[in-house]
């Protein structure tokens, strides 16, 4: 692996530049994501655009020693359980080790909106005090309260359109045929109203409750702080470039290498025949 050093300035200039742009730009609250880069220590701070009538869904992934994984985990799950189920519950859980002591777990969440960030924050700190690490976090939202606002408009509408129907199949001098298309027709705008109203109820859900997910994974042999990890991390990265190298080039040469190899047998057989020639017979 090859690093390259540079300059102090040429970091620092690009900062402040960085910097100064994202100062005139302006947050929108829906449909967002917010996602920090694996070397970051911290999740990301979206406190200050999280916004009314968002749905929100946090996702963590972080990186522990595989010794530290069921702590941690445990850890969260007190956390969520010293809140109080009106505030915070379990919704799912998951731990694997596998026989070469790899361990990977999942802990889900559904938290009050308000204290959803601070949770995440505090489970960082979890983390990072037990030597692990926050590898991404990801904020995504969806404009729940826009789409309640729409489904209630068209549920009144469908409201109007029974309303209208219902007064047509009061009216006198309907067939009996009428009578049953009408009531047909009312019966699906009612089957729609009822479909409306659990979409409706789902998204008020959503904003009564945030899900928040993390999920742990061992670090390998490899993947250390120590000098001596970082040591052996590079030369098993150069390994695997020369063997992904090697087996190229092999599959590019091999079937040339098959044909060459082929033609000298044929030829060497060949030259062989004529070289003996066929046995004279036996003079009387």
């Amino acid at each position: 692996m090859r690093s390259f050093h540079l300059p102090l300035t040429a970091l620092v200039i690009p900062v402040l530049m960085l910097a100064g742009c994202s100062a005139n730009k302006s947050e929108t609250a829906s449909n967002q994501e917010v996602a920090s880069p694996a070397n970051d220590a911290a999740a990301p701070d979206v406190a200050g655009v999280v916004a009314p009538g968002v749905a929100f869904r946090y996702d963590y992934a972080f990186t522990l020693p595989g010794k530290s994984v069921s702590d941690v985990q445990q850890t969260h799950a007190a956390a969520c359980q010293k809140l109080g189920t009106s505030r915070c519950r379990v919704t799912g859980m998951a731990f694997d080790k596998s026989t070469d002591d790899q361990v990977s777990a999942r802990l889900d969440f559904l938290l009050a909106p308000d204290i959803a960030h601070l949770f995440g924050n505090d489970a960082v700190s979890t983390v990072e005090a037990a030597e692990g690490k926050l590898e991404s976090a990801q904020v995504t939202g969806v404009n729940a309260a826009d789409a309640i606002k729409l489904s209630q408009q068209d549920s009144a509408v469908l409201e109007a359109e029974i309303s209208r129907i219902e007064a047509r199949l009061a009216a006198k001098g309907l067939t009996a045929a009428e009578r049953v298309e009408l009531t047909q027709q009312i019966a699906a705008l009612r089957e729609q109203q009822r479909g409306q109203a659990s979409e409706r109820q789902a998204k008020e859900t959503s904003l009564a409750t945030t899900p928040v997910s993390f999920s742990y994974s061992s670090e390998g042999i490899l993947s250390g702080q120590g000098t001596f990890a970082k040591a052996a991390s590079a030369s098993w990265s150069s390994a695997e470039t020369m063997l992904s190298f090697v087996t190229l080039i092999l599959g590019i040469a091999l079937p040339w290498l098959l044909l060459v190899g082929g033609a000298v047998l044929a030829w060497r057989w060949l030259r062989r025949f004529r070289s003996t020639g066929p046995v004279p017979a036996p003079s009387e």
